[in-house]
Parts: structure tokens; sequence; C-alpha cells
């Protein structure tokens, strides 16, 4: 499988619209990154696109084709934070399991890996804790090395040097199979530097999709006093701005040429998260 697209997605529960209108494409040999507010619609999304539940209008494409069948769901996983499985399956019986389904599946790896981050494989899923779970579950989906595995928070309960190893392992998986990784989670800083496509979702909505590179490469803060900033504020979409100790701070979106800056004004460049909270807090007002 070589692309996924999402075609006019919307998704409603009652009268609530989780979804509105979404327009994707996952291509081949990428780490994404869909970040977004707790509800913001990120695992209503990642369900439809796996197919765990239909939407209420528009249509996926997986390869040109718009449904998944026996050979094409094995070029795709999606790893929940919901748990599933039945509670009395153990750690190796869930990755033997899985290896039957996903023929790339090394189950010696995956147990060896697992007994690495310390979760032994006589333990039941129900005996684990939150942040063990999430371990046996990406992992798991890591080790089915899929065409397109999605990976909806699979930090959640980990400490911070687990969450580092996870990082390592996934960096370790896209080298080696040149798959596509999608990450869904809040924890926008920390999973910056695997990141080559950013999607920012709000209240069902693409807010903002672009390479990690034109993200960052396009935005900057300038800094200096109001009166100077005044006057270069209408060259630059703004995308949040504020007073502080006496100055003026833009985020700004730079697009084409834009004037040499006067003396005084100051230039640094924002975080994801920075530019991620700026273009939320937009929305609320």
């Amino acid at each position: 499988m070589q692309t996924i697209k999402v075609c006019d997605i919307s998704k409603n529960f009652r009268d609530v619209h989780a979804l509105n209108t979404i327009n994707l494409e996952f291509k081949a040999g990428k780490i994404y990154g869909l970040l977004g507010r707790n509800g913001a619609g990120k695992s209503t999304l990642l369900k439809v696109i796996a197919d765990r539940i239909k939407p209420t209008s528009g249509r996926i494409f997986y390869d040109g084709e718009a449904m998944l069948d026996n050979v094409t769901s094995r070029d795709l996983y999606f790893s929940e934070p919901e748990k599933t499985m039945p509670d009395l399956m153990k750690v190796k019986e869930l990755c033997y399991y899985t290896s039957l389904f996903y023929p790339r599946f090394n189950l010696a790896e995956a147990l060896q890996v697992l007994k690495d981050f310390g979760v032994h494989e006589k333990k039941r899923l129900n005996q684990l804790s939150t942040g063990h779970f999430a371990i046996v579950r990406s992992i798991v989906a890591l080790q089915t090395r899929a065409s397109f595995i999605f990976l909806d928070e699979p930090t959640m309960g980990h400490d911070a040097v687990n969450r580092e190893l996870l990082y390592n392992e996934i960096l370790r998986i896209y080298r080696e199979e040149e798959n596509t990784i999608v990450l869904s989670t809040h924890l926008i800083d920390e999973i910056s530097n695997l990141l080559e496509e950013v999607i920012f979702i709000d209240r069902g909505r693409i807010v903002l999709e672009e390479s990690l590179e034109d993200i960052l490469g396009n935005h900057s803060y300038l800094i200096g006093p109001p009166e100077i900033a005044g006057q270069i504020e209408k060259a630059y979409t703004v995308i949040k701005k504020r007073e502080e100790l006496g100055f003026t701070f833009l985020l700004v979106k730079q697009s084409g040429e834009t004037p040499a800056l006067p003396s005084g004004i100051k230039v640094s460049q924002p975080s994801l998260q920075d530019i991620f909270i700026a273009y939320s807090m937009n929305l609320d007002n």
C-alpha cells in the first residue's frame, strides 16, 4: 500500500460533530504527527481510517480502493489506547496471535524488546499498569512492520525514560522498513524531532498541514517595542500577539517576500508546540 486518501470525511455522534470535511493524504515512507488537544478528533479520524467505525459522509481510499480486503488489511495496523483485547490474554499470546496475521512480525524480537522495557511475557493484560500496557500495544504495533502503522497516544502512562526508549524504537523500525508511521499525541515538543509531516487538528477540522521543515521555516517570533512592532505587523500573517514587559511579541507566518526588519526588532524561532498553541488559541477567540 502506497497511499491512504481521506476524502471529505465527516463523523457525527448525534449532535456532536467529531470530524468536519477532512481531506488528507498519507504517503508511503514518512512519519506523520497528528497533533491536537484532547477531544480534537484525532482518535475518531484514526478509527475511521482503520475501518473501526464508519464515517457519516466521505470515503477512505487505500491505494485507490474504497475498502480494505484481506490482503490490504495486513498493510495497516491501528494501536488504540482502549483495551480491546481479552483481559486474561497473556502478553506472549497477544504477540503470537498478532504474528499469525502479520507475516513480517518478528515474535522473538518483540518479546525481547518488551523484556528490555521490563514487561514480562507471561503477564496477563489485565495485570499490566497503564504504562506497561501502552508499551505492549506500541511494540506489538511496530513489530507488525505494516506499511501504515497508526499509534494513538503511544506514550500514555510512560515515564520519561520509557518514552525516550519508545521513540528510539519507532525510529529503528521506520529505518528498517521505510514504512509510514502516524503518531497521534498531545506531547508535541517531545516527538517533534521524529516528524517529517505535521497535521494540526482542532474541533474536527484540519488547522494546518505542512512538512515540519516548512512549518518551522515559515513561522517566527518578531519581538520589539510596540511602536516599532506596529509598523511591521501588517506585512505578516499574525498568528498570535501579546504584550509583555513593555515589548510586543508577534508570532507570524511568512508568505513570499517580506520587508527588511527595522532596527529594534529581534527574531527568534518558536517551537512546534508554540505554533500549535497559537493556532489553537486563535480558534478559541
